[in-house]
């Protein structure tokens, strides 16, 4: 999730060393713990790193400091958290920089008295730092349908994040911006294509926490729409695994509470979610075992999504090991 503006950040921020602005070194120090593995034995995330830098962002929190240094340095530790299953940490933190957000006046209504951006750049760039709290919003949420959001449903209108090669040379073109209105296209940057995904997965936690959870109608729109987004995120020159993923885990979530449901009214709804999953798994294996897309990948390097991904597959396929319904490709996927 490419929300720091790198050019930005050497240029006005890094132009001294050491830095002497307190932000500055709380996203230095933020920077490196998401870096940062925790220690093998024992396996504890919450290690001296985390604490001093929670702690530094709890302390700067609590002054009168705002500034969207703070805030990038809260995702990341929303991030980290959310990596490491720190919770209810990371729900509150996600949630906390939500808030931040609107104090900034980022992504607020018009009549709101905010400060005056004054480049393209820092307008791309707190375009992006609230899309980055939108999809770790919509993430941390995944498994509990039904709790309410910290940020609100993205707008058919709202501006989607520009081209990030363009981005990381501190470029941005404002006639080449999209929207949400407009269609899931192969060109679009990987990050603009994440947002799309995480706008769905609202969607897709909206429709199971509601009264029209059993509308397969709404099931089947959203199940086409992540599937296009599939082949948008497929059809590119070097594919973004993680991104894929993230679209994967989507599906899982759209089906996941058919797949072991005990309602025989919804019998036929659960038949149609085991075939999604295998459908799913197919795929899987053709990438994996066939094609080679994740051998040789380092699991410390894929995103929460991937892991969460694996982790849903895994669990599905120990469930039909179990009662004796599993399938050799799924069989092998997991293993």
């Amino acid at each position: 999730m490419p929300f720091i503006s790198k050019k930005r950040f050497y240029d006005v921020h890094v132009r001294t060393l050491p830095p002497s602005q307190p932000d500055v070194i709380l996203l230095l120090l933020c920077l490196k713990l998401i870096t940062s593995l925790p220690p093998a034995r024992p396996r504890d995330a919450r290690t001296p790193l985390y604490y001093a830098a929670k702690h530094f962002y709890l302390d700067l929190e609590g002054e009168d400091f705002f500034s969207i240094l703070n805030l990038q340095a809260g995702i990341l530790l929303g991030l980290y958290e959310i990596g490491h299953g720190i919770y209810p940490a990371a729900f509150l933190t996600i949630g906390a920089c939500a808030r931040y957000a609107h104090a900034l006046g980022i992504h607020v209504s018009k009549t709101v008295k905010s400060r005056k951006v004054l480049t393209l750049v820092e307008a791309e760039e707190r375009r992006r730092v609230w899309w980055a709290i939108v999809i770790l919003d919509r993430f941390v949420n995944i498994g509990c349908p039904g709790r309410p959001l910290a940020t609100a449903e993205p707008e058919i209108n709202d501006l989607l994040p520009a081209d990030d090669a363009e981005w990381d040379q501190g470029i941005v073109n404002p006639d080449n911006l999209c929207t949400l209105l407009g269609p899931l296209t192969s060109h679009m940057s990987r990050f603009a294509l994440l947002c799309q995904a995480a706008r769905l997965l609202g969607q897709i936690l909206q429709h199971l926490s509601s009264d029209t959870a059993e509308d397969d109608y709404v099931s089947i729109q959203l199940d086409r729409t992540l599937q296009s987004m599939l082949t948008a995120s497929s059809n590119v020159e070097v594919p973004d695994d993680d991104q894929i993923a993230f679209v994967y885990s989507c599906l899982v979530a759209l089906q996941n509470p058919w797949l072991s449901s005990p309602n025989a009214v919804s019998v036929e709804r659960s038949q149609r979610a085991q075939e999604v999953i295998q459908q799913i798994i197919a795929t899987v294996k053709l990438n994996m075992t066939d094609k080679h897309c994740y051998v040789g990948r380092n699991p410390d390097d894929m995103s929460p999504w991937g892991l969460f991904f694996a982790y849903r597959i895994c669990a599905y396929q120990i469930a039909n090991n179990s009662q004796g319904t599993c399938s050799p490709d799924s069989d092998k996927v997991a293993k």
